[in-house]
């Protein structure tokens, strides 16, 4: 089971997502940070694959696997849709948050603003967080950034209950995000690499709704 804890972090993300023409190799962290934020500004939703894998610290062979597809549309709108390793759903209208999980048979509900305190990522995608004034912004090492890839290291300016600091890789020309590596306070890592994006596409206001099957036990928080 991928656990509830995990997910209210995800996903930066979040998160992120300028078509400028040369990569990014010798920019400083604030250069790169703004490029990427001044992409995702503009940005009025993103869908894509992802694939979730978290480990608590010093057990990264025992790490938990999980893919899906997720979208992001602004203002204040998110769908995460798990397939593998079961069924869960995390969908966010703007005022609530409601997490399904089918092996459970249950549903989850707390109000948009309590998730948004706990998600970074969610902050970004839907522009209420900005990379600039959010973030202690660094370069990675060196070793972390893979070919056409750039890659930085951030943390919170201000204390944050779950994450200590997180990766960002993005693209080196085009500057979409490919990953995201989330380390909490006691090192554990929920890493989220992102394929096959589509931007600008209108999702219905329905989309962000989850309607549970009958007979599943609802729980409000």
């Amino acid at each position: 089971m991928i656990s509830l804890r995990n997910n209210l972090i995800l996903p930066f993300l979040l998160l992120f997502f300028l078509g400028f023409l040369q990569p990014v190799y010798g920019f400083d962290a604030q250069s790169v940070a703004r490029m990427v934020q001044e992409k995702y500004d503009t940005m009025t939703s993103i869908e894509a694959n992802f694939q979730q894998s978290t480990s608590l610290s010093g057990l990264t062979s025992r790490a938990q696997k999980a893919s899906g597809v997720v979208v992001i549309q602004k203002p204040g709108r998110l769908r995460w849709d798990y397939t593998k390793p079961h069924r869960q759903v995390l969908v966010c209208d703007n005022d609530e948050v409601s997490f399904y999980l089918e092996r459970e048979n249950q549903l989850i509900v707390s109000k948009a603003s309590a998730y948004l305190a706990e998600d970074l990522t969610y902050a970004f995608f839907t522009g209420k967080g900005n990379l600039l004034t959010d973030f202690l912004l660094e370069n990675a090492p060196e070793n972390m950034a893979k070919p056409g890839s750039y890659c930085l290291r951030l943390t919170p300016k201000k204390s944050h209950a779950q994450v200590h600091h997180l990766f960002l890789w993005v693209d080196g020309k085009s500057f979409d995000l490919q990953r995201i590596r989330l380390v909490d306070h006691l090192d554990s890592v929920t890493d989220i690499s992102f394929t096959n994006m589509v931007f600008g596409k209108k999702f219905e206001d329905s989309f962000f709704l989850f309607v549970p099957p009958k007979g599943t036990e609802i729980i409000l928080q």
